[in-house]
Formats: C-alpha cells, structure tokens, sequence
C-alpha cells in the first residue's frame, strides 16, 4: 500500500497501546547469544511487543521499523537475506500484526519509546543500524535524535519527509487529504506545519533509497503526477543531504513498497552500510 497523501488515511500513525508477556531467560539468551528466527513477545511493562530477530548475535545489530500500519512482515524479502550477515531484528508496533491491542492511536514519540522499551527488555544492545521504510524513516530519525550514541547508521527506504505535508500542499495544492493538518495533529505523526523545517541532521553513514517507478496515483491525481515525483525527489535528496556522508539511491524497477518490490536494493544498501562503520 502506497503511503503517499493522496489516498484517505494513507499516512496515520495507526499503532495503539500496548501490552506484554514475561520474556522467558532462554528466550533472552536467545537473542543475546544469536538463535535464528527467534520470536516472541517482549514485556515493556504490562504491554507485549512481538519480536523477531535473526543471525548471528553481533553489534551493530539491524533494527526493521516498517511504514504506516505494516507489520514485520513488511521485511519478509530483506530479513532472512540480511540475516546471513547480520544480526538483524523486525517487530509489530502496539496494535499491529502480533503485538497487544492499542489502547489509543500511539503518536511517533510513544512508537519510538516503545522501542526503545522493547531492545533494551530484549536485550538487543546497541549500537544500532536503523532501517526505515516510508513513515518509519519518520521513526528512525526521530530515535537517533533521542538516542545518538545509541545509533551507528541509518539506511531510509523512500521515507517520508518531515515537510512532506505542506510540501505537497505547495506544489499541488488540495493534494493532501484524509490525515490531520492542525499542528497538534501533525506533530503526532512526525509532520511539520506549514514553513517549519526539519532540524535532524546526522553525521553519521547514511544511504537514502527512492523509488524508481513512478508512485500510483488516484485518477483525481493523475494530472500532477510529474509534480508529484519531482516533490518526493527533492524530499529524498534533501534527506541524503542531512549527514555529510549520506548517499542517495534509487530503486529503478520498484515503486514506493521497495522492501517487497526491490528488496535487493535494501539487502546492498544495509551490507554496504556496515561496511562504512567505523570500529568502536
């Protein structure tokens, strides 16, 4: 499902409460000392996040944080591919996939507190690669700029832009629908009212993939369809450009669900940028 603003609903924030199980020790060891295909699901006080990692436990470990309302299996292509060489790990955000129901809808700070919850109760340590698709960029940025020592490089997958709302809303004007555009409203999502601009900025390995197929568009849209490509383009480039070694990329033959699409292009993107970490 494409995450772009034209359709109804397309980029809320759907991932309510949470709710959670005792870990068992041999469940924590598990992830600790590298059980492939490990599952389960991890208590962050009272609330239950589901949890999969896979390979061989070793830092950084691949942190998978999906768009919208996708669950892990929105890595199913890229996880067992990164897994050869990495410790890798995807999960459900509250009221998603295998997780505890949501109790309300979970704005981008209470998801990235719960992940944090949810690695340190897994014992997942740091550091991180954080690999975010669509909305979940939204999520990787905002974590690293919460926990930066805890980060070691991001790769961000056609990943929504912090202006993207008023961006759209400039270039095709009435283009935006179906989510809220008040400032309280947008804030829960990771959005920025009108000529406000994003402050994140991260010198640290940074590879941006866009898509490379055009995005699908409802008939209403069809007539901006170039004005459409050349706003997300620009929102993508000025991504690449908040970390001095950041790379853009593009996907040639995926439109924006990259990771099910092209999901080579985010397997390279992630080995490539464990090589660009520099040794702790």
């Amino acid at each position: 499902m494409n995450e772009i603003f034209w359709i109804e609903g397309s980029l809320m924030l759907k991932s309510g409460p949470f709710v959670v199980i005792v870990l068992g020790l041999s469940m924590l060891m598990a992830c600790k000392h590298g059980v492939e295909a490990q599952t389960w699901a991890v208590d962050i006080g009272g609330r239950r996040l589901f949890l999969n990692c896979a390979g061989e436990a070793k830092s950084p470990a691949v942190i998978l944080e999906a768009g919208s309302e996708a669950t892990s299996d929105a890595w199913r292509l890229v996880q067992p591919e990164v897994a050869k060489f990495a410790y890798v790990c995807s999960y459900d955000r509250a009221g998603l996939g295998k997780s505890d129901p949501a109790t309300h809808e979970e704005s981008i700070s209470e998801n990235v507190a719960d992940l944090h919850a949810l690695l340190q109760k897994a014992g997942v340590a740091p550091l991180y690669v954080l690999v975010g698709h669509s909305s979940g960029g939204l999520r990787v940025r905002l974590y690293q700029s919460q926990y930066p020592t805890e980060v070691a490089a991001m790769v961000l997958v056609d990943s929504a832009h912090e202006e993207q709302v008023w961006r759209f809303n400039d270039a095709i004007p009435g283009a935006v629908r179906g989510i809220p555009q008040d400032p309280a409203g947008l804030a829960r999502m990771g959005m920025l009212p009108a000529r406000q601009h994003s402050s994140w900025h991260a010198n640290i390995p940074l590879i941006v993939i866009e898509h490379g197929k055009p995005m699908e568009l409802p008939p209403a849209a069809l007539d901006h369809a170039q004005l459409a490509e050349n706003a997300m383009h620009a929102l993508q480039l000025d991504l690449a450009s908040r970390s001095k070694y950041g790379e853009l990329r593009k996907a040639e033959h995926s439109g924006h669900d990259i990771p099910t699409e092209e999901s080579e292009a985010v397997v390279l993107a992630i080995r490539d940028i464990l090589s660009r970490i520099k040794p702790m």
